[in-house]
């Protein structure tokens, strides 16, 4: 075999799992939020996160879930640091999930599925200044749909927190 026609076959071997994982993702589960919110010191505010993801995938609930041998599936979360400290967030209050046991880890596991919205409570602190206050919103979760996962996922969502 020629070098080259090594080279190049090496070159798809590497490149092709990559671009599979870019792409795959994205396509599956659509993520937003608003671009910002508006509020005074000592506010707080809801947040809404909405989640829309193709028909045969979902992903696992908010809640840890671990079984006996302290294994369980990889939680979805919704969060934010923000680096002034004027703005904190609390617990994801999601709708109910679907409760399903799984063989894989052997105990009833909560996924969600289709198109949904949680919120993400958020306070500003009483010290706040008036201004623009931007960090992103990261969202983790893991795809699947039902013979594989897919690894799991962080996604920055820009959003800003605007003090009156």
């Amino acid at each position: 075999m020629s070098s080259l026609l090594q080279f190049l076959l090496m070159l798809m071997l590497i490149a092709l799992p990559h671009g599979i994982a870019r792409s795959a993702e994205p396509s599956h589960c659509k993520v937003s939020v608003p671009k910002s919110v508006k509020g005074k010191a000592g506010d707080s505010i809801n947040v809404p996160v909405k989640f829309k993801l193709d028909k045969k995938w979902y992903i696992y609930g908010f809640t840890m879930m671990i079984n006996a041998e302290g294994i369980g599936p990889q939680q979805t979360d919704v969060y934010f640091t923000d680096s002034t400290g004027m703005v904190k967030h609390g617990t994801v209050i999601a709708p109910k999930p679907h409760t399903k046991y799984d063989e894989s880890f052997e105990m009833d596991v909560h996924s969600y599925k289709g198109s949904f919205s949680c919120t993400l409570p958020i306070t500003i602190d009483e010290k706040a200044s008036k201004g623009k206050i931007q960090f992103p919103i990261e969202v983790t979760y893991q795809l699947c749909d039902g013979s594989m996962c897919l690894p799991p996922t962080t996604i920055s969502l820009p959003f800003a927190v605007i003090v009156k």
